[in-house]
């Protein structure tokens, strides 16, 4: 019997299909390396894809029952000896480990991938699916294994991960080179604005000892320049307290307490000082937080503070509610009925010394929100606005109920 008769003899007595005219043929011709294995595990066709990628011809693997010699070094059962031995997963495991899986497509059948050393090109990663033959009667008659080589695609993966892990290297040397510039900025920032409070502190004095001096000589033009240079200084005064302020937060330890937040915004609005027609309301039965206080200040105050400055109604009301929000934080909101702010300048806002208006029409720093920015951020909170120009503004702040590591990321909410 010639090599092909007995190649083809194999093939027909592992699984009956093979007696069609012509299917050694396909599977022969078929681009995708692939062999079968009858009963016995003997090898009935091994085709000329597989040659190619194995270097182990067909002519010497049919009639032969150890296909192990074309992918390992030593001996040991191929995927499909498994498949015709119904191999449970463990023995499937213990030479696939978690790179096996079952078929999705065929029942019975497993599929894996594996870095096969002995193939032509110094080895090759190969996917391999390996599916049970059936007689008529549903019994196991052999296996068919078709093999895919994915060296190039495991490259890819391989260049891809590594080109990430780069990516990554760099963005935390980045995040921490402005980490440490933003510290280095908040450090002189601090310096700065504690070091100018003496000398305008003097300005203030002297500019008041030289009006007393001159009581009753000044006319009324020179009088309105002492009120114009007292005014400066005073706004040179609370831009540098604003300043120490958005310094600080970050310098200081956090110090969180458990906060009835209702509580605290009625002794902090009791301490404003509200004209007659300034309004501010709060809602009902709020939740307690466990918060740094001075930094729980620092954004309602200056919310309320805007919501009433920023304002030509008659009846400046500031009002604020809030509701539960799932995982742990609660959302508050500071509604007012000022003027309102377009939507382009909802980012600006946040930004230090971002003013969208004089200081003649409305006074202040340009920090204020900076500010509240910053602090929500420490509290591991976010905030954000809605509003139309002319129509009032929503102010949401997001907080945790219970005081986060202060060293952890801070929640971010879009």
């Amino acid at each position: 019997m010639t090599t092909e008769e007995g190649r083809a003899g194999h093939f027909a007595a592992a699984a009956s299909p093979a007696d069609e005219p012509g299917l050694a043929q396909i599977i022969d011709a078929s681009p995708i390396p692939t062999f079968v294995l009858d009963r016995k595990h003997v090898i009935t066709h091994w085709n000329r894809a597989l040659a190619a990628i194995s270097g182990y011809p067909g002519e010497q693997a049919v009639g032969r029952s150890d296909p192990w010699r074309a992918f390992y070094p030593q001996p040991r059962p191929v995927l499909a000896n498994l498949v015709i031995d119904g191999a449970d997963r463990a023995q499937l495991a213990a030479h696939y480990g978690d790179r096996l899986r079952p078929s999705p497509l065929i029942e019975g059948a497993f599929e894996a991938e594996d870095f096969l050393p002995p193939l032509v090109g110094g080895g090759r990663w190969l996917y391999f699916t390996a599916a049970p033959l059936y007689d008529d009667a549903g019994r196991i008659i052999g296996a068919i294994e078709t093999l895919q080589d994915i060296t190039e695609r495991r490259a890819a993966e391989a260049a891809l991960v590594s080109y990430r892990d780069q990516l990554e290297d760099r963005v935390r040397q980045r995040t921490s080179e402005l980490s440490e510039a933003n510290e280095e900025l908040d450090h002189y920032a601090y310096a700065v604005s504690h070091d100018l409070r003496s000398p305008l502190r003097a300005m203030r004095n002297y500019a008041d000892f030289l009006e007393q001096d001159l009581a009753g000589t000044l006319s009324e033009e020179q009088q309105s320049y002492f009120a114009g240079m007292r005014q400066a200084l005073r706004h040179g005064e609370d831009l540098v307290a604003d300043l120490l302020a958005l310094s600080a937060i970050g310098r200081a330890a956090i110090s969180p307490q458990a906060t009835p937040l209702g509580e605290f915004l009625a002794e902090l609005v009791g301490g404003m000082a509200l004209a007659e027609d300034q309004c501010v309301r709060l809602a009902p039965a709020w939740p307690t937080v466990t918060a740094e206080r001075t930094l729980l200040a620092q954004i309602f105050r200056n919310l309320i503070g805007n919501g009433l400055k920023f304002n030509h109604a008659a009846r400046k009301t500031v009002d604020l509610d809030w509701q539960a929000t799932p995982a742990g934080y609660c959302t508050i909101t500071v509604s007012d009925n000022g003027i309102g702010i377009e939507p382009r300048f909802f980012e600006q806002i946040f930004g230090i010394f971002q003013r969208l208006h004089t200081r003649h029409e409305f006074d202040g720093t340009g920090i204020g929100l900076a500010l509240v920015r910053k602090a929500a951020h420490h509290l591991h909170g976010s905030v954000q606005v809605a509003s139309t120009a002319g129509a009032g503004s929503v102010f949401t702040i997001v907080l945790p109920l219970q005081s986060a590591d202060p060293h952890e990321t801070s929640h971010e909410r879009n």
